[in-house]
């Protein structure tokens, strides 16, 4: 591990457990063992590492859902294979990192949401595209991206998921086990 992979590596720890804005420098120097001085000539500022580490995630998401969405299985199991990829990314990044990225750092928060619109068109995509396949019901297109980006939109923020006490995972897949199962039992009739 080169010393910037060393550097990055303890200010994720920290950050999880005290947010980005509540890791300091000084504390990372600590508990590193490297000097500030050391740190600053990797990372101009504290800002560098919150973006080298969101980075760093987004690329490695990326690639995982990418790779599930380029297999063969079935459309239901290749959007809930990348909804498996994103959560185990998503393990290392706390409701406090969530809440930090958007009052402290609002630009790589938009960043953070650019890539998320991006994945989740691809869902959308492999999705409308399963529906051709008759694998789906027949729905409108228009409604279902307008429905599940509102509903990401509300879900998948940093509020509520620390006001319903939540995980980002949890609430991830308890959003698209709505969206792809629906809220009614299987061995139940609707009317």
């Amino acid at each position: 591990m080169d010393m910037r992979e060393r550097i990055l590596a303890g200010f994720k720890k920290l950050s999880y457990t005290e947010g980005f804005h509540g890791a300091t420098v000084d504390e990372l120097s600590s508990r590193t063992g490297v000097s500030k001085r050391t740190i600053y000539r990797y990372f101009k500022s504290k800002e560098d590492m919150v973006d080298a580490v969101m980075s760093e995630i987004m690329a490695r998401t990326e690639e995982r859902v990418d790779r599930a969405m380029a297999s063969s299985k079935k459309p239901v199991e290749k959007v809930m294979e990348a909804i498996r990829m994103v959560a185990l990314n998503s393990e290392i990044i706390s409701p406090a990192i969530m809440r930090d990225l958007q009052k402290y750092y609002p630009h790589i928060w938009d960043k953070l949401e650019c890539f998320r619109s991006k994945k989740v068109q691809l869902f959308i995509d492999m999705l409308i595209n399963g529906n051709r396949d008759g694998y789906f019901r027949e729905i409108d297109p228009r409604i279902f991206t307008a429905s599940l980006l509102a509903s990401i939109r509300a879900v998948l923020i940093p509020g509520f998921i620390l006001e319903n006490n939540l995980t980002l995972d949890k609430a991830m897949f308890g959003l698209f086990n709505i969206f792809l199962y629906g809220i009614v039992e299987s061995d139940k009739e609707m009317l």
